[in-house]
């Protein structure tokens, strides 16, 4: 390889991470202090880079805040395929037989509701920063489309495998239980990240899953 290729690869990869730098620290403002205190000024600060070099890499704040949540998805992705995967994996024992039994629906609810309390409790004392930055695209209303466009997107990737759930017993109208579904366990996440690790109450959480769940699945009471 020539001197002068090799010295243009470093040098891009050099960019690369300072851009990654900047990408973390916005992403840690955000978490913080929201979308109204990410600035370049914040974002240097908390980066730990100059001013000048948020402004280099990216032109505006609506650029910046945009790849960063498109690196937060990014990193997010594996974890939540895995999480489905193991789920449907579990529901995969069922027959669509033995999904109409309402003791197998009861027991799937009991399973899932569990399933999602470890969910939620995992992200919240494992990556609390990351639901955060969640929330904050959730909850908020982004002034610049593209931005409102990435968070209806994100939004719809969370609802999909809900949907797909819902669907199993729910022919007539899967989305309207999976979006309960999933605005009942992002209030949970949201309200869990703002407590101490040991005033969660676990069985609080797995109560209210437990009765959302079993209003998808058709059970009178769970």
């Amino acid at each position: 390889m020539p001197a002068a290729e090799k010295k243009d690869r470093k040098r891009r990869s050099k960019g690369e991470q300072t851009r990654e730098v900047i990408l973390d620290g916005a992403l840690r403002v955000l978490a913080r202090d929201g979308l109204r205190g990410v600035t370049h000024r914040a974002v240097a600060a908390e980066a730990g880079v100059q001013l000048s070099l948020t402004t280099y890499y990216f032109k505006d704040i609506d650029a910046l805040i945009e790849q960063a949540f498109e690196l937060f998805c990014e990193r997010a992705r594996p974890t939540n395929e895995q999480i489905w995967a193991t789920l449907f994996d579990y529901l995969d024992r069922y027959t669509a037989a033995e999904m109409r039994k309402t003791s197998v629906r009861e027991q799937i609810c009991l399973d899932l509701a569990h399933m999602a309390t470890d969910i939620i409790l995992q992200g919240v004392t494992e990556t609390p920063e990351g639901l955060a930055v969640e929330q904050v695209f959730l909850s908020s209303v982004p002034q610049a489309a593209n931005l409102r466009e990435m968070a209806a997107q994100h939004r719809q990737s969370l609802l999909n495998p809900l949907v797909r759930l819902c669907s199993l017993v729910n022919k007539r109208d899967p989305e309207i239980d999976a979006a309960l579904l999933l605005d009942t366990m992002t209030r949970l996440e949201y309200e869990a990240i703002l407590l101490a690790p040991e005033d969660i109450d676990r069985e609080h959480i797995a109560r209210l899953l437990r009765r959302q769940i079993g209003w998808a699945l058709g059970l009178k009471r769970a």
